[in-house]
Parts: structure tokens; sequence; C-alpha cells
């Protein structure tokens, strides 16, 4: 008789995915951008399109100089973390998910581009880390998203890892989770759902809710 695995890891990305950041996100790449390039106007579309990998890469795109570039980093950060508890919140039923899936014993963890930093205020403040143990941040491993290596980083903290199941709103997120030859799992919020379709991941959310069932059926 073939016994079938239950999903008992799962991964998840931080903003955009367990922390609605978005608008402050676009806002601080806004006031960042106004800054530095005072004569190039952005889209909103362009903005969105800014968000995913590190900051150090983005505004690399933008501007040539490295100085400039770190002064750019200063300045964002400064802003966003001015304005972080005035903007961001949960999504709906995040807590009540990772409560049901705590109680499962399921090995959760949070792969991010932040830096630890940047990325523990939110977790502490909302109390992820009541449920979630084990992170990748940016300043955790040499390589970021799409690259499966910080996925991998945050599996060997855990003892069993069988199947496992990587969730997030940006294609980077998806892409490190096919790249780590496991379960994806994509997000109707996201700012861009059809670049995530795309992708075709194994699985889509429109309430955290229904990853309760996603566990259950591959049981």
């Amino acid at each position: 008789m073939i016994i079938l695995q239950r999903i008992n890891t799962v991964l998840f990305d931080l903003d955009g995915t367990l922390v609605n950041s978005n608008e402050l996100i676009i806002d601080s790449f806004k006031e960042t951008l106004r800054k530095y390039t005072p004569s190039i106007t952005y889209t909103r579309d362009q903005l969105i399109n800014l968000i995913g990998p590190p900051l150090s890469e983005t505004f690399l795109n933008i501007m040539n100089n490295n100085d400039i570039i770190a002064e750019m980093i200063d300045y964002y950060r400064n802003f966003y973390q001015k304005n972080e508890f005035d903007y961001i919140y949960l999504y709906d039923n995040v807590l009540e998910t990772l409560r049901e899936l705590k109680k499962m014993n399921l090995n959760l963890g949070i792969v991010t581009t932040k830096f630890a930093e940047s990325a523990l205020p939110s977790i502490k403040h909302f109390g992820l880390d009541n449920y979630i143990t084990n992170y990748a941040f940016l300043d955790s491993t040499p390589a970021h998203k799409p690259s499966p290596i910080p996925l991998f980083y945050v599996l060997k903290q855990f003892r069993n890892v069988e199947k496992t199941i990587m969730i997030g709103d940006n294609p980077s997120d998806i892409l490190a989770g096919k790249n780590a030859n496991i379960y994806t799992c994509g997000l109707e919020w996201s700012l861009a759902p059809e670049k995530l379709k795309v992708l075709k991941p194994d699985y889509w959310l429109y309430d955290y809710l229904e990853l309760i069932n996603i566990i259950n059926m591959e049981e």
C-alpha cells in the first residue's frame, strides 16, 4: 500500500503575502525616486514592477553610482520605517490560518528579500513569530529568490521536510519554489496575479483559510 505524505512544511513570502505593505512599498519607491530622479515621472505600474528584488538590485537599474544607491536605500528605509505601522496590516485570516497550521504541527517559515532588521519589526508587531519559527532574510544567504538557496536555508532548519509548499505574491516566489522542486502557491491578492498565473503554480488561494483544505487534501 502506498502512503501519501501530507504537506508538512509551509514557506511564506512576507510583504504582499502575509503582510499587506504594498501601498507603503509603492509610496516608499515614489518618494525615493522623486528625490533622486526628480526629472522622471513613474507610473503606478512602473512602481509596482520594482517590487520583489532587493533594493540594491532595483536601484542599480536606475542609478549607476554606488554611493547614491546607498543613499537611496537609506532614504527608502527611513521613509518605510517612519510610516510602517500607519500603512501595513495583515491580510484576512492570516493569524487564524497560522494558528490552525501550528495545531497541525506543520513546519512554518518565512523567506523574504528584506534584511532581518527591516523584516523583524512587522513580524513581531503582528505576532507572526508566535507561529513561524524559522526565517531566511536577505542577509541570511548569498543568493535571493528566485534562487532556491534561501528556501533550502530555511528547510535545513527543520527536522523533516518531506513535502513543502512555497506561497508568495511575486513571480520570484513561484520561481524559487519551482527551482527548489517543491509545491508552489499563488495569491489572488497579488498586485499582478496574471504574472503569477503564467508560471502555473500548483495551487491558488483566494482566501488563506483555503490553505488548510490544500494541506488536508494532500494527506
